[in-house]
């Protein structure tokens, strides 16, 4: 039976400790009381091991129902560990260790869609260093490996990167799972693409330039992916409205064996357009709906907004009960009622 957006997990800072047990820095929004949810009102959790007790436990990211977090105990290098886990029938399963080494720099990311298999998912980790100098003398955060498992498998393949260039992830962004490959958002005004498999490798330039800082964000609503960016002529932080534009990816790029030129017309076609965004400081995107044309918004306020692209209105969807911070992450949860993959 298919779902629909419930709410989002989030994550809070808590004061009493900077690395709580548990997930008890990880707070619901509930969202089930608006006509776009069209589910039960709900408050599920995140399931835990029995084992969970003296654990750290960090939420990495969702998709399509399931949720990516990162466990560990004191010694991270001998005991971390990914666990998918699905809230709506409590179930999860622990993975092996991915063989990450704990000097190492590295994010990891979900992907399952419902839609086409309940029966497999993917976890991606993307282990990251500094690059050599360029002739600047100037060194980034790069990929310099990946590795990817498969429950079907129950086990990571290791591999290099094959992009055509280096790619350095934006920090804070989601992966987002679309016709069988992983899509992140680069450091260099572009969105890295590769297959479950680690077979097939892209990199595809943004429609408009934007700071590092700022890159938008990318969704999946309605079967197509979505970049959404945000411009603020009046600078950011400002009080003045946003500028919001929507951005369809080609389905041409996943045609392998045609070699496109840099033309952003063959990739993205504009899809929504609005400039009247309400006057809130420090807005950010947190999400797309999967079905509506629905962009949420969070902002210093302490408020989620759920802004209409047709009819341009931006309703108070949650208040949160705890303060707002530009940097909180925000996963969505679309109830998935199909058993965990084991």
């Amino acid at each position: 039976m298919a779902q629909t957006l419930a709410g989002f997990f989030y994550h809070i800072n808590n004061e009493a400790t900077a690395e709580p047990r548990g997930f008890a820095g990880v707070k619901y929004a509930d969202m089930s009381a608006f006509p776009w949810s069209s589910v039960p009102e709900t408050h599920p959790r995140l399931p835990l091991p029995p084992d969970s007790t003296d654990r750290f436990f960090s939420l990495e990211g969702s998709c399509d129902g399931l949720f990516l977090a990162s466990m560990r105990t004191g010694t991270p290098a001998a005991n971390f560990r990914y666990m998918v886990s699905n809230p709506t029938t409590s179930e999860y399963i622990v993975l092996p260790h991915s063989g990450q080494d704990a000097g190492n720099i590295s994010n990891a990311y979900l992907g399952f869609d419902s839609a086409v298999s309940t029966q497999e998912f993917h976890v991606f980790e993307f282990v990251q260093d500094l690059s050599p100098p360029d002739h600047r003398g100037l060194q980034s955060v790069v990929v310099t490996g990946v590795r990817i498992y498969s429950s079907k498998t129950g086990a990571w393949v290791a591999m290099e990167p094959k992009w055509d260039i280096q790619v350095g992830l934006c920090f804070g962004q989601p992966g987002v799972f679309h016709k069988g490959c992983l899509h992140l958002l680069t450091g260099e005004n572009g969105l890295a693409v590769v297959d479950a498999e680690g077979l097939r490798w892209r990199t595809v330039p943004l429609p408009i330039p934007v700071a590092r800082s700022f890159a938008g964000l990318i969704g999946k609503s309605a079967g197509q992916l979505l970049y959404i960016a945000s411009l603020d002529s009046q600078g950011y932080g400002s009080d003045r409205s946003l500028t919001i534009s929507v951005y369809v990816l080609s389905v041409e790029i996943y045609n392998w064996d045609v070699c496109h030129q840099d033309d952003k017309r063959m990739y993205w076609k504009l899809y929504k357009f609005s400039d009247v965004i309400p006057e809130k400081k420090f807005p950010k995107l947190i999400g797309v709906h999967p079905h509506a044309n629905l962009i949420f918004i969070a902002h210093s306020e302490n408020e989620l907004l759920a802004y209409d692209l047709d009819r341009h209105e931006s309703p108070v969807v949650y208040h949160l009960d705890h303060k707002y911070q530009i940097f909180m992450q925000f996963c969505p949860y679309v109830p998935l009622l199909s058993c965990l993959p084991l």
